[in-house]
């Protein structure tokens, strides 16, 4: 019994040596954004956060974005926070395409008929 808990033990310990954090962030005049990755072998998190820059937040109404990586995710019509950000989280199971710390990333904002695309930058 002590060898199958020392057997599962190290294996979780092993698991989780596997894991990589990494994260990207990037500027444009008017929004600042930042994605943090989490990988171990079983999955893959990604934490989106975008934030407009300007003092007027309630100018800037709907908002489309498009995030281009390996898997690539965006929303559109969507309204900014209290605090002028906008979040997504998303988690990929292992037969997803994985990032690596090498990707490229870019980032376009569609607001208020205008638009901005800017490379956020591994951090």
């Amino acid at each position: 019994m002590k060898k199958i808990l020392f057997l599962i033990g190290t294996m979780l310990l092993l698991s989780g040596c596997n894991a990589k954090d990494f994260s990207f962030s990037g500027d444009s005049d008017h929004w600042h954004a930042e994605l943090n990755v989490n990988q171990s072998s079983d999955f893959e998190k990604k934490d989106f956060v975008l934030k407009y820059k300007g003092e007027d937040i309630n100018s800037v109404g709907n908002v489309a974005y498009d995030v281009e990586e390996v898997g690539g995710f965006g929303r559109k019509g969507v309204t900014l926070e209290e605090n002028g950000v906008i979040r997504q989280s998303s988690e990929s199971d292992p037969t997803n395409a994985k990032m690596s710390e090498d990707t490229e990333v870019k980032v376009t904002v569609k607001w208020d008929d205008q638009v901005e695309t800017f490379t956020l930058e591994k951090n």
